[in-house]
């Protein structure tokens, strides 16, 4: 089945579909864009693929690029690689982001898994 975008976000508020935001396939397992905890609204309203709230003091970057990774791999492999190649497309566009080690991190943590 050939991935066509056509299903649209619902969920977290605030946080709207663009026409071609391909958010995932027709099938049980699909995994939408509004449950990625690194999806949502910028300061500025709009909708953004790679938001980063600040760090706790003492949180690890490490950690938080890893378990953004792995949400990453989950909704890679529930969605197909035509949505994998897209977001991440959209990710890599808006980085740097205010942690740029962290960036790094996730990047090498999803490069090598395809």
């Amino acid at each position: 089945m050939a991935f066509d975008g056509a299903l649209s976000v619902e969920g977290r508020a605030g946080v709207q579909d663009r026409p071609g935001d391909p958010v995932a396939t027709r099938h049980a397992a699909a995994v939408p864009l509004d449950r990625l905890p690194f999806v949502g609204l910028r300061g500025d309203g709009q909708k953004s693929y790679w938001v980063m709230p600040r760090l706790a003091e003492g949180e690890s970057q490490q950690l938080r690029a890893r378990t953004y990774a792995a949400w990453f791999l989950i909704y890679a492999e529930a969605n197909g690689p035509a949505a994998r190649k897209w977001l991440l497309d959209r990710i890599e566009r808006e980085m740097p982001s205010r942690y740029p080690g962290l960036d790094r991190i996730f990047l090498s943590e999803v490069s090598g898994r395809f």
